[in-house]
């Protein structure tokens, strides 16, 4: 038999901080070799500004596999009232290949893309950080400020996004969400100017974060480019970087946020200082002094949803949640 379970099922087992917490133990694995995970495969459907992303990983360390298949279709919400992103996970056993679950992936996405950029702020910012800027207030707006609010006493948060009426909105529900001060900014600059850790989670194909708003001592989670086509990090700001961290070096040398300072000369490949499961397994350090300037380049991993989704099946299996098929 083969658990199933719907989107309101998973919604009602995974916590964010189980994304937390399972997406950091991912890392660790990582960062100690214990992983097969290869790069992600694209097909892109160009005339429907789609793309659909197969993401297979195995962890050797609780011995799990799995796939996710995910979608993501920006014009999604206006065109048809249904999320950008769409996605479904398959579990399977490692000693006979049997599908030990099928969830949906969408809320499990949601989650541990904020377990991982809280994650990166673990080890990266500054364990004083008690503010933050969102930039981009949609699904991972959100799930990345619950994910920071486990890691770090943040007390403020300035909200950014091109669209006015969605600032005031994610400002209301944030505050009330998480019991802390959370303000609507009215341009990029004010948002980002003074925090002490600085989010951006948008699909901009041009970038727009600029290194003259950014303070000594700042941490950067950038969440949102996860293509060639993406960038949301002008090269000034990659410049002034002291410590770039990635979460895997093959998908982040290709995404927008790297590819194009690469290319104009700005860094090379060698001022990546670390993928972040090296410093979660301890091989290299973290944040070194309250003055740097970190990154942390979040792509998505494959590991990420299949460690997460495995917690999801093993809560859902002790409470009994979901359907046998």
């Amino acid at each position: 038999m083969t658990l199933y379970l719907t989107q309101k099922d998973v919604e009602s087992i995974l916590s964010i901080k189980d994304a937390v917490d399972a997406v950091e133990s991912g890392f660790k694995e990582m960062g100690l070799g214990q992983i097969e995970m290869p790069a992600r495969v694209y097909l892109h459907f160009e005339k429907h500004n789609g793309v659909l992303i197969a993401m297979p990983a195995y962890i050797i360390g609780p011995d799990t596999a799995g796939v996710k298949v995910v979608t993501v279709h920006p014009d999604n919400p206006a065109k048809y009232g249904i999320p950008s992103v769409i996605a479904t996970i398959i579990l399977n056993d490692t000693k006979n290949g049997k599908p030990l679950a099928i969830m949906d992936g969408t809320y499990v996405t949601a989650l541990r893309t904020g377990g991982a950029g809280a994650c990166g702020a673990k080890y990266l910012s500054r364990k004083d950080s008690r503010s933050v800027a969102i930039i981009g207030l949609g699904v991972q707006g959100r799930s990345q400020l619950m994910g920071l609010c486990e890691v770090r006493d943040i007390e403020k948060a300035k909200a950014y996004d091109i669209v006015p009426e969605a600032r005031k909105k994610y400002a209301e529900e944030m505050s009330h969400k998480l019991g802390i001060d959370v303000q609507p900014a009215d341009s990029l600059e004010s948002a980002a100017k003074g925090a002490d850790i600085v989010v951006t989670c948008t699909p901009s194909p041009k970038p727009y974060l600029k290194g003259e708003w950014i303070d000594r001592g700042t941490h950067i989670s950038a969440v949102g480019a996860d293509t060639a086509a993406k960038r949301e990090l002008e090269s000034s700001l990659i410049k002034k970087v002291d410590k770039l961290v990635v979460d895997f070096m093959p998908q982040a040398l290709v995404v927008g946020e790297f590819a194009g300072p690469i290319s104009e000369g700005v860094i090379k490949k060698d001022n990546i200082y670390a993928e972040l499961g090296e410093i979660v397994a301890g091989k290299k350090k973290g944040r070194e002094g309250d003055n740097e300037i970190t990154l942390f380049k979040a792509t998505g991993l494959a590991i990420q949803d299949v460690i997460t989704a495995s917690k999801v099946y093993n809560l859902a299996k002790q409470r009994g949640i979901g359907k046998e098929i």
